[in-house]
Order: C-alpha cells, then structure tokens, then sequence
C-alpha cells in the first residue's frame, strides 16, 4: 500500500475521544428580552458523587475568560488550593450595555458607551440573579456560596451587584475594575454595603485596584474580607489568567485545612472548618483528602482517639468512600497494637522555656568543620524563646525557619525541631549541650512517626562555635547573656 494511503487509514481508524470542558446552554430571558448563552462546566467527580455540592464560581466576558476560569479552578481544586466548583462563563450580547450603569448626572460619558446603549446593569443584573442562578439551583448540586468574577467593565458590573445586591454572591474577584465609570460613585456604594451587616460575608479580592480602604485582615464574620493583590508584569488583557489564579487561592484560603503546627495534635487542622459557617454563612463540607490527612497523621503519631472522631466524621460525610474504609480497618489494626520499636512520641511540655532557662544557649552559632553549613540563631522573645535555624542543604539552597522550641531539659539540654518532614506529624528533634570549651554539641533525634530509610543525617552530631553579629559580643556578660 502506497505510504500516503497507510497514514490516511491510521488517521481514520483512531479518531480520537472528544474531551469535553463543558457544556453550552440557551436561556431565554424575560428581563433582557433576548436569548443569552452560558457555558457551564462541572467539577471532577460531579457524575460519580452525588452527594456533594459545590460552590458556583460566574464568570463575565464567558467568551473570553470561561474556559481560563474553567481550567484555573479544575487545576487547583484538584491540588487542594480551593474547592470544587461549578464554573459558568456568561456569553456577551452589548457588553458596554449590560455592564454599565445609567450614567450619573455630570459624568462624562464615553461616546461609545453612548452609542451602545450604556446604562443596562440593572437588567442584567436580574437576569443573574433572577433568571440564571435560580436555573443553576434547579439543575445542578450547587452549595449557598457564589462567587463572580469580573474584568475591566466585568469588574465594574460585580462591584455594582456588591453595592445594589449583596445577597446574590458572597465573594468577588474584581480584575482590574473600571471603577472610574460614574466617577466611583458604584465603589462608594460597595463600601457603604461592606460596612453593614448586609456585608458581613463578603470575600472581595481587588486585584490591581486602587485601595478600598477596609479591613483587610479578618476572614469575614462580623468584618468583611477584604484582600488587595498585585499582579505585575502583564497588560490590561492578559493579566486576567495570573489576577484569577490568585484572586480564587487568595478567597478560598481558609478552606484549606491548616498546616500542621509541631505542638498541636494533627485533629487541630480541622478546627477552623467548624468556625467556617460563620464568616461564610453556610456549612462548609470538609474535604475528603483533608479528613484523610488528619486521620493518617493521627494514626501514625498514635493519638487513636483523635483518630476516631476523624474516621467518624468521615465515615457521615462520605460512607462510601475507599479513604473511610482504609482508615476505619486501620484504627481498628492498630489501636491495640504495641508501640513500634523505634517510635519515640513527639510531646511538648505545657510549660514554654523562659529566656533565663535557656540564657547559655542565647546569641548566634555556627558549625564548625564540616563540609555544609548550619547557623542559629536563639533569642528571647517575650517571656519564652525562638530559635532560628539556616541550614545548607546538600546540592540545593538554604533551608530556613523559626522553628518549634520543644523544651529545656532539667539537665541543661535545649531541645527544639527541625521541620523537614511535610504532611507527617514528626520532627528531627535537635538536642543541645554546652560544652566546657562554650562550644555547643547538636545531636538529632526523629519523634514522631516518619519512614525511615538509609542515610545518617537523622542521626548526625554538630559542633557549633558561638560567632558575633555585627553589634554583639561573643562573651557572656555577668548574668550568663550576651554582653550587648
């Protein structure tokens, strides 16, 4: 057969799977008197979860930004940055129409937005929230939480829903805002909702937007949250893509489950879920790799009643799940089980050490005679003490942190931790003596669960000199402290 025919019938034996991305819908509205087009596109697992609900994400200019918003949600809720969403792209018909408001006496209009009609938002507006959020309620699992995301005259229609309806969303991502139509007179009525309790949920991420001047330190509740980012680097058009991705991670933080903090047990990650319902104003389901990470660190540090209460809850929120059964049958293994050889418990004293228990270990230090390098840095910090550490890693850069100050031993040791170890409930413990010569001796032990493999770095000893900064002394002074 003739090469050009061979490739022809491969061509057509495999033509391929379409991948679909989404799905396009007409609504014929009543208050724009037209037919609009949305494009709808479903979270991963939609089809094969029935039980869940998802939060619904409105994208304006949907010809333009569905399918970035579309991507940049699906990308990152599968890494666990923000949850799930539904994600629907509004197409335009007369953006400058409906994305304008009626122009305020003495503004000076732009002649095309004259010429367009300008002036359309309040009807707009009711076909959203009128017309589309109620059909996407009625066809699909959506959660009380919806979100809108903006662009330019995008920006400037969201911030007019957030002053004329704050009911229909509780979080905006504002892209670069015209919020000069009107002469901000839409902002001003923004403000004036956010400092009410109609606002109170409010998640508003200003993204390359001059300054609203609010709170923009408190997750909601009885404030609302207000965040100002910068996207640097990109023109008016393109800076949407890193504005969304930033402006989604930023709102959703706290859905997140918490890092685990060395001197808390794993289950404290979960908390803030139970205080979330009210700086949202719903109940937040927590996700199924957060109740797994909780339960997996719980087992492995050996806390089998924190464990517990973690599979319980899993077990309510997703009975069906493969994670529930795995964990179910391995709390029921191991609770009875004998404590592994090798595991030492990671406990930290309720007691904080004071400056004057650790006064022989304060000032900075460095190894001596070895081919890296490891600083330290020990110093009061109000009425207990931080320790600092720098520490050059083999082939890659400085790995640094203040890291958790565990305890001084009644023999003179100061122990504090090394955080090496991600999503695991274990520390490197060091272990610091003063020498007769004012050197200090490191020694390293693992706490805590980890999987240990081959290699003696969990096991090393340092020598560290004390070294002086630019305005201390090496030498103690009378009282055992650095002569300042």
């Amino acid at each position: 057969m003739h090469p050009l025919l061979v490739a022809l019938v491969l061509v057509q034996a495999d033509a391929g799977t379409p991948l679909e991305i989404g799905r396009t819908i007409q609504i014929q509205s009543r208050a724009l008197a037209e037919q609009r087009t949305i494009d709808v596109s479903l979270p991963a697992g939609y089809a094969t979860d029935t039980t869940q609900r998802y939060p619904v994400l409105i994208v304006l200019d949907g010809e333009f930004e569905h399918q970035t918003a579309a991507s940049t949600a699906r990308f990152y809720a599968g890494t666990g940055q923000i949850p799930a969403l539904i994600v629907v792209g509004i197409r335009n018909v007369n953006r400058m129409r409906d994305m304008t408001t009626s122009p305020a006496a003495g503004f000076d209009t732009p002649p095309e937005a004259l010429n367009a009609g300008a002036g359309g938002a309040d009807k707009f507006l009711h076909f959203i929230g009128d017309e589309l959020l109620p059909y996407l309620d009625d066809h699909y699992r959506t959660a009380p939480m919806r979100v809108i995301i903006g662009h330019s005259l995008g920006g400037l229609l969201s911030i007019y829903a957030l002053g004329s309806r704050p009911g229909l969303f509780s979080g905006y991502v504002l892209l670069e805002p015209s919020a000069w139509w009107n002469g901000g007179k839409e902002v001003k009525a923004a403000q004036a909702v956010l400092r009410q309790p109609a606002g109170k949920h409010a998640r508003v991420m200003l993204v390359n937007t001059e300054s609203w001047e609010l709170d923009t330190t408190s997750w909601g509740s009885t404030k609302p949250m207000i965040r100002e980012i910068s996207v640097t680097g990109e023109t008016h058009a393109s800076m949407a893509v890193i504005g969304m991705a930033q402006g989604l991670r930023t709102l959703f933080a706290d859905f997140k489950p918490r890092p685990w903090q060395p001197g808390h047990r794993p289950i404290a990650m979960l908390e803030q879920y139970d205080s979330l319902a009210a700086r949202v104003g719903y109940p937040v389901p927590i996700p199924l790799d957060a109740y797994a990470t909780v339960a997996r660190m719980s087992l492995d540090s050996r806390h089998f009643d924190d464990a517990e209460r973690v599979v319980t809850r899993m077990g309510q929120a997703y009975p069906a799940s493969a994670e529930y059964r795995e964990y179910k049958d391995r709390l029921s293994r191991e609770r009875n089980s004998p404590k592994p050889a090798a595991f030492i418990p990671l406990e930290f004293p309720a007691r904080r050490p004071t400056p004057g228990d650790a006064r022989a270990f304060l000032g900075r230090w460095e190894t001596m005679s070895q081919a890296d390098t490891h600083q330290v840095a020990i110093r009061a910090s109000g009425d207990t003490i931080v320790v600092h550490d720098r520490v050059q890693m083999p082939g890659i850069d400085w790995f640094e942190a203040d890291d958790p100050v565990i305890q001084v031993r009644p023999d003179g040791t100061l122990e504090w931790g090394l955080p090496f170890f991600r999503g695991i409930a274990a520390l490197v413990v060091l272990e610091g003596r003063i020498q007769t010569d004012g050197t200090m001796v490191v020694t390293r032990e693992v706490r805590g669960w980890v999987p240990r493999g081959p290699g003696s770095d969990l096991n090393r000893t340092e020598r560290f000199r004390r070294v002086a900064s630019p305005n201390e002394k090496t030498s103690p002074g009378p009282n055992g402290l650095p002569d300042q």
